[in-house]
Parts: C-alpha cells; structure tokens; sequence
C-alpha cells in the first residue's frame, strides 16, 4: 500500500476543523483495482449472474413443488382453526419462487399470503378460501410456471377472494 497522502487545510477551509488540520487519504487495494483497465463488463458479469442463478432453479422448483404438497397436506382435512404454519410455508415457497419467473405461481402465492394476514388481522378464518388458493397453485404448477388464459382466471378469481 502506497503512504499516504497529506495535506494541510488552511483556516476556515474545513468545517469544524482548525487551522493546520491535517486530512489524510487512503488508497485502499479495492480503489486500487478498480482503477486498473480491463476486467469484466457490467453485461458480462450480469450474464455469469444469471447462468449460476439459474443452475440453481431446478432444485429450487423441486422445493416449491414440495411446498405446495405440504400446502395440500394442512389444508386436506378439517380446518377449523387457522394453521399459522400455512403463511411460513407460503413465505419460504415465495423467498425461493421470486428469484426464478414463475409468473402467475409467485401471484397466486403473494395473494394466499395476503389472505392469511387479512383474515389474522380481521379475526376471521376461511378454509375454503385458503383451499381455493392452495388448489391454484397446484393448477398453476401444472401449467409449468407459464402465465396462460386458465391461470390468468386463476388468479382473477382469487383477487375476488380477497
């Protein structure tokens, strides 16, 4: 590393600093290195971004699909009471959904979410409605992600839900 520089303020130059202050000035490696010519474009490392990304999206389908069963598997039998298990799923489905275009998957999960809350909120519980969205996101899982004419009913359908 370089010594570093100094240099002397004159009076009233600095804000709060008297005369003969000294300010010194770091060159760190990192400024270092970014001044040096060369080395990757913006573009390209956006493209090493998203190809390591995407190595990653088929183990992460896997686990939303998971997800999804888990969904059916609470909502299966009588719910009488809300399941506070029911938003965590959801949430961690979302965390892994939104790094991926999952299209209508991510929407249909955000409103169950959204349900949840507003029926905490209000004191409220319904398991239909919260059946009705865990049946979308089956419905959409079967479309493969894709935004078509049946998901987008889908999701219309469960706006008016809410």
């Amino acid at each position: 590393m370089k010594a570093p520089v100094k240099t002397t303020i004159s009076s009233g130059t600095a804000v709060g600093e008297g005369e003969g202050a000294t300010a010194v000035k770091v060159v760190s490696s990192l400024s270092k290195k970014m001044a040096e010519p060369g080395g990757l474009t913006v573009a390209a490392i956006e493209r090493r971004s998203h190809e390591r990304l995407l190595s990653h999206k088929h183990d992460a389908m896997q686990s939303v699909e998971r997800a999804v069963s888990e969904l059916e598997q609470r909502t299966a039998g009588a719910l009488a009471e809300p399941d506070p298990e029911l938003y965590r799923i959801t949430s961690q489905m979302l965390d892994l959904a939104g790094f991926f275009d999952t299209g209508p998957l991510y929407d249909a999960g955000y409103s169950l979410c959204e349900l949840l809350d507003v029926m905490q909120s209000k004191g409220r519980w319904s398991s239909d409605a919260v059946r009705v969205h865990v049946r979308a996101l089956r419905m959409i899982l079967g479309d493969n992600y894709q935004m078509t004419p049946h998901s987008a009913s889908l999701l219309e359908g469960l706006r008016a839900v809410l």
